[in-house]
């Protein structure tokens, strides 16, 4: 059986870089912040960037994606183009880092909103670097939402997957007066009636600040919105969460009586990394879902459903949910399942709660996916979460708008969506150093590792440390006979900082 392993990124919030165990087992220093800017690279319109008769535009090279956020934001001479009623469409896969190291910066702003369709036709994007250089920069350089599309409004991004590369910001500013900004890995606000839909992210996306954390790791505010058929999946990468956020969504709200928010048939596979102090709120599918007063009135509300969220690391903070931190009064959140057994002490599928819940329950990653307790999905009753998953999409008015779902039970135990989405992003150089066997296993835990200097740390499904030792050069063996049943977490140390991390089931 093949191991589920995370080499997964240490941030350093004070610099804002991205660090990674390279497979050498040297640290391997990712500060693409420093890295010069796209938008000063290619200052007019490249071959690549095609333009038809209507005003749509196909873009087929990584000059003519990097051209977009200046035709967009009104940058290089442009007049500024929201786009609104026609399309880009993107026809190749990009590898920004085959052709150069630089950033790119975030299409669409609060001034200057991305309003039409960016459709990406199942294609990838590799290398992809969005990040401001923290030296001597002003505050209003860093006043931006952040993500491959910073602001959308009555905008559509769809059907594309950012398979490598990383994100991070930091807000200067703070108080309470401020406006706040939001960081997601695709999108930072999605606003009015915008949809994002079919988009995977699987990248390290980080966010810090002076007071506040806004980060998503599909978007960070949907407001008045729909996120659809998304996930975040970690490949090496970890999300550097600061103190607040949300697996899928940062926030998402219902606003002014205007529209319904939705995250609806999503899910979140990856590992929140905390700030040092401790974290405010974290949720696997949404860190807040929030429901305004003149929205309740108007019978509009912020819901998630048909979502799952397993979260690697243990939850520390004081509002954590696996499937939502903090669910506000007037929302819902159905058909919804979390993995809690990583949650700190008493946190559960729900940090905090005043709004509705329906059919949701807990489930255990392993076999078919049990849940703790049957749900009805449509017509259907069971305690099979991907059947659940599946049951939920064929009741809906028109399922064909949604992904449907299969098991994956090796090496994830999870399931994934039917058209095929790796939890491990297979571009990356990082490698398995360590593993268990047998797993699943009995009386005998071992672990073997091609890391110097390492011990070993288990725990429980309660998250508490069970067992440490020192690692031998061959397999180090551990008497597990008088532990219970169930899911154990291994992580790998070298010199204090967690190398790797897995999962070993007894039977």
């Amino acid at each position: 059986m093949k191991k589920t392993t995370i080499m997964f990124a240490a941030f350093l919030f004070s610099a804002a870089l991205c660090h990674a165990q390279g497979a050498d087992g040297m640290e391997k220093e990712r500060d693409y912040i420093n890295y010069p800017y796209w938008i000063d690279e290619v200052t007019e319109q490249p071959t690549g960037y095609v333009i038809d008769v209507n005003g749509n535009v196909e873009i087929s090279t990584v000059e003519g994606l990097a051209w977009l956020p200046s035709v967009v934001n009104g940058l290089n001479g442009c007049i500024p183009d929201d786009f609104n009623g026609r399309t880009v469409r993107l026809t190749n896969d990009i590898d920004f880092e085959a052709v150069a190291k630089l950033r790119f910066t975030p299409i669409g702003s609060r001034e200057h909103p991305f309003k039409g369709t960016f459709d990406g036709g199942g294609h990838t994007l590799d290398g992809l670097y969005i990040g401001l250089n923290q030296g001597g920069i002003s505050d209003e350089e860093t006043n931006l939402d952040f993500g491959f599309f910073g602001y959308i409004c009555h905008g559509i991004v769809k059907d594309i997957t950012i398979n490598s590369g990383g994100l991070a910001n930091r807000h200067l500013v703070f108080g309470p007066d401020y406006e706040q900004y939001y960081d997601g890995g695709m999108v930072g606000f999605a606003d009015s009636l915008s949809l994002v839909d079919g988009c995977i992210v699987k990248i390290f996306v980080s966010s810090s600040g002076m007071d506040v954390n806004n980060l998503g790791g599909v978007a960070g505010l949907n407001r008045n919105s729909t996120i659809r058929n998304c996930a975040y999946v970690y490949g090496n990468h970890a999300m550097g969460a600061g103190d607040r956020a949300g697996g899928i969504v940062f926030k998402n709200l219902s606003e002014g009586g205007y529209a319904d928010a939705e995250i609806c048939n999503c899910f979140y596979y990856g590992y929140f990394l905390e700030c040092l102090g401790g974290a405010y709120a974290l949720g696997g599918v949404a860190c807040f879902n929030e429901t305004d007063p003149k929205s309740q009135t108007g019978g509009y509300k912020a819901v998630v459903k048909n979502c799952f969220a397993e979260s690697i690391s243990v939850l520390r903070a004081t509002y954590d949910g696996s499937i939502v931190g903090k669910n506000m009064e007037g929302c819902l959140v159905e058909n919804c399942y979390g993995h809690i057994w990583n949650n700190y002490e008493n946190a559960g599928l729900f940090g905090f709660t005043l709004g509705n819940i329906a059919e949701c329950a807990e489930f255990l990653p392993t076999g078919p996916c049990q849940l703790e307790t049957s749900v009805l999905a449509g017509d259907t009753s069971t305690d099979i979460m991907v059947d659940a998953l599946n049951a939920w999409v064929d009741a809906q008015e028109n399922p064909s708008i949604y992904k449907h779902w299969v098991s994956v039970y090796e090496p994830y135990n999870i399931p994934m969506f039917e058209d095929g989405i790796e939890a491990v992003d297979e571009s990356n150089e990082s490698v398995a150093l360590s593993s268990v066997y047998p797993n699943p296993g009995k009386d005998v835990f071992n672990i073997r590792t091609a890391l110097p200097n390492a011990y070993v740390e288990v725990y429980d499904s309660n998250g508490k440390l069970i067992h440490s030792q020192a690692l031998t050069e061959n397999a180090t063996g551990i008497d597990a006979t008088d532990w219970a049943e169930g899911v154990y977490v291994w992580k790998v140390i070298v010199e204090g900082k967690e190398a790797e991390v897995g999962k070993w089931i007894k039977e």
